[in-house]
């Protein structure tokens, strides 16, 4: 098993990686360089966005959702990697002030209460809030004397850095009642950054103002908007919007997929098309006809029969919202994304050609259901858009779509990059073929992606650990 969990990219150079000891730093400048720990915590995930200034992560013996401020970590990595800070590449922000950061942090722990109880609040939830032994380890270890900026100092629990008398880690809070988070996902619109963070019996919805002004760059609280209970705990958590606004988010569990509206609460649950059971079956079948001809070659037993087992009810793993418009064979469109061609078209074809249906127009929310090993590309109202099986090695437990460029000039290909226990594979959106294996046969963790990069690490039988990372084409 990697010890790796996430990562995340800062500045489009620093590629900080969630370890299970602590959070390091590589310099992707300097990929010679052995990794640097910045923060003695585990963290599970890690989510950076830039316009809002955070880095959000599930991190702590509790797996409380902590929000950092993106600069303060900034400052710390060039202390830590001994870079001229004025180096940096937007010179417009700087390391908050602290009393500032106090006051923004408080309104975020504020968000949830009443206003006469907004008084009362005290630093608890923040990196500020310290027991009395630790404030008075840190006073004094502040106090020492040094020619250096930066001091590693071991603590009583953990150790820390101080630069220039400031634990620049510290600058962080964490989110009123995250206790416990499975995961967090977010969704980015012009005006505010949306996060969801998932727990085992609800999802609470956040809601953080990005900072687009030059005038403005302060720091922003977050305020919780909503808090959507679930029966029982999800597989997976997304966002789907209609290509204009927000509208739902996706949970799915084992036996269904359902959509929460966001603006009423409203659940709808994603019916299974019975087109798509007929498909599924017959693609299980397929898949264990040919898993007999591996194991049995055809000239010493020339009369495999299919497999005689009861085909396992359908299982959903999970439901995501298609970034693009597949452009798929017409041929393999269903008849609720194509209608037949027209009279004069079939009448002046000729007798060995026949036409091709012609496509209607798209639909904006198509996703993709995995069901096991098994993916399909389906709408909100469980109708299939096509009939293309896309087959995976083993169940994958993360997909991500990634855009290929295509040699030749030709035009980009969407395959999708699907992530198991022990592979990491490729496959070709429109041909549902495998493009390529790039894993196969040792354990594996995707660990985040940020722009155009995608990172996972991968653990060898000689007790390393590597980490790669995919650079996509542009989308």
């Amino acid at each position: 098993m990697t010890p790796y969990e996430c990562s995340c990219v800062l500045e489009d150079r620093f590629l900080i990686l969630g370890y299970h000891d602590g959070v390091q730093v590589i310099d992707l400048q300097k990929t010679g360089d052995k990794p640097r720990t910045i923060i003695w915590i585990r963290a599970r995930k890690m989510i950076v966005n830039e316009s809002c200034r955070v880095v959000l992560m599930v991190a702590g013996r509790y797996k409380q959702v902590r929000c950092y401020s993106y600069d303060a970590l900034l400052r710390l990595i060039y202390a830590v990697l001994v870079l001229d800070w004025n180096e940096r590449r937007d010179k417009r922000f700087d390391v908050p002030d602290q009393t500032m950061w106090e006051q923004m942090a408080s309104q975020s722990l504020n968000s949830n209460k009443m206003p006469s109880e907004q008084d009362s609040t005290n630093y608890s939830m923040t990196g500020f809030s310290l027991n009395i032994k630790e404030r008075l380890a840190k006073k004094r270890e502040e106090k020492l004397v040094s020619n250096e900026p930066l001091v590693f100092c071991p603590g009583l629990t953990k150790p820390y850095y101080i630069y220039n008398r400031c634990v620049l880690q510290n600058f962080y809070y964490k989110l009123p009642e995250s206790r416990d988070a499975q995961n967090l996902t977010t969704y980015q619109t012009s005006t505010y950054l949306f996060i969801a963070v998932h727990h085992r019996d609800k999802i609470v919805l956040w809601q953080l103002h990005r900072t687009n002004s030059d005038n403005d760059r302060l720091p922003r609280p977050i305020h919780r908007l909503k808090v959507f209970w679930i029966p029982t705990e999800a597989k997976t958590i997304s966002f789907a919007d209609d290509r204009r606004t927000l509208r739902h988010i996706i949970a799915v569990f084992s036996n269904e997929a359902t959509a929460i509206e966001l603006r009423d609460s409203q659940v709808t649950t994603v019916p299974v098309d019975a087109s798509l059971v007929r498909l599924y079956q017959t693609t299980w079948m397929r898949d264990q006809y040919e898993l007999q001809l591996q194991q049995h070659s055809p000239a010493h037993s020339p009369n495999l029969l299919l497999p005689t087992t009861q085909v396992p009810a359908i299982q959903w793993t999970s439901l995501i919202q298609l970034t693009f418009y597949p452009n798929l064979p017409v041929t393999s469109l269903t008849t609720h994304y194509s209608i037949p061609p027209s009279y004069t078209t079939v009448m002046e074809s000729l007798p060995s050609t026949a036409p091709d249906p012609v496509a209607l127009p798209p639909n904006p929310q198509l996703f993709l259901a995995t069901f096991g090993r098994q993916s399909y590309i389906i709408d909100l109202e469980g109708s299939l858009f096509s009939t293309q099986a896309y087959r995976w090695s083993e169940t994958p437990v993360h997909i991500e779509f990634v855009r290929r460029r295509q040699a030749g000039g030709e035009e980009d290909e969407w395959c999708l990059m699907g992530f198991g226990a022990e592979t990491v594979e490729l496959l070709d959106v429109r041909t549902a073929q495998v493009v390529q294996r790039v894993m196969h046969g040792v354990p594996v963790k995707f660990l985040g992606r940020w722009q155009q990069v995608i990172v996972w690490s991968c653990a060898t039988t000689n007790e390393h650990t590597h980490v790669y990372m995919l650079k996509t084409t542009q989308e």
